[in-house]
């Protein structure tokens, strides 16, 4: 079968027989957890959930700071997305919110210049938040 798109009948074709229309490849490609940038949060970021679906933060702090964490929609899981970006001068102290579970220990911000790390908090439905490290 071919990989090139054929876009005659309305719909894109892929090399495995699946197919897409142009409204779905355009929901595709811009689709995604939506970030909100906070840039100098100063000692306290506040962070919440969403009315409905999955959101995320990019921070980039200036000095030390501590994360809170609040909302969440009651019967329905959400994932939240925190990326730490350290400024060029770095050296700032993230703290993460006291009400997250980190089955895997609470990880680790870098506070080096430039240093990056992201991790992921899941909203189970029923006021628990759970934490994982992506990266970093």
């Amino acid at each position: 079968m071919s990989t090139l798109l054929d876009f005659s009948a309305a719909v894109a074709t892929g090399g495995r027989g699946n197919t897409l229309s142009g409204g779905q490849i355009v929901d595709v490609i811009t689709g995604g957890t939506p970030l909100t940038t906070i840039v100098n949060p100063g000692a306290n970021c506040a962070l919440s959930y969403v009315t409905c679906g999955d959101n995320g933060y990019r921070i980039m702090p200036d000095t030390d700071c501590s994360l809170t964490l609040t909302g969440g929609q009651p019967g329905q899981i959400q994932i939240m997305r925190i990326l730490i970006i350290q400024s060029p001068a770095g050296n700032s102290v993230v703290t993460w919110p006291s009400n997250v579970i980190w089955p895997d220990g609470v990880p680790f911000v870098d506070s080096r210049s430039g240093a990056v790390m992201c991790a992921e908090i899941m909203f189970d439905g029923d006021n628990h938040y759970y934490g994982r490290r992506i990266f970093g």
